[in-house]
């Protein structure tokens, strides 16, 4: 009788822990990250001034191939944050960084300016995710 009863108590245990092996796995990944080191929103900065980034739970490579988890990074002037699956443009107000830079140096007129820093794949596709975009209003002198 204690067998029986010993028997289902392990079951039950057995299948609890399996249970919480299968919901933990989805949910629990830290969410993939980018972010301005040495600047923050409401700074003032004299012009020309040399941002720095980095990312958390994201690589950051060359442009080229595209990998899960992987991409580069682009500033945005004075514009708006590319939507997620669109291509991230190439002009004055969009700085592309495909060799895998976390440094650049931007010259800034004088005032207030917007800097968009935003991950793309390898191929320029803006990717989703809220941590993959870190916005900050600075002012240039």
């Amino acid at each position: 009788m204690k067998n029986k009863h010993l028997l289902k108590i392990l079951t039950l245990v057995l299948f609890c822990l399996a249970l919480a092996a299968c919901s933990s796995s989805g949910g629990d990944e830290p969410e993939a990250r980018v972010f301005f080191t040495n600047i923050s929103d409401g700074d003032t900065v004299d012009s020309p001034v040399t941002v720095q980034w980095s990312a958390e739970n994201f690589t950051i490579e060359p442009a080229g191939e595209v990998k899960t988890g992987a991409g580069h990074l682009h500033i945005i002037v004075d514009m708006a944050c590319v939507a997620a699956g669109q291509i991230v443009p190439a002009d004055d107000n969009h700085l592309h960084y495909g060799k895998a830079q976390t440094e650049a140096t931007l010259e800034l007129t004088p005032g207030e300016h917007t800097l968009c820093l935003q991950a793309a794949d390898g191929i320029h596709t803006a990717l989703a995710g809220d941590g993959l975009v870190q916005v900050v209003r600075i002012t240039a002198r």
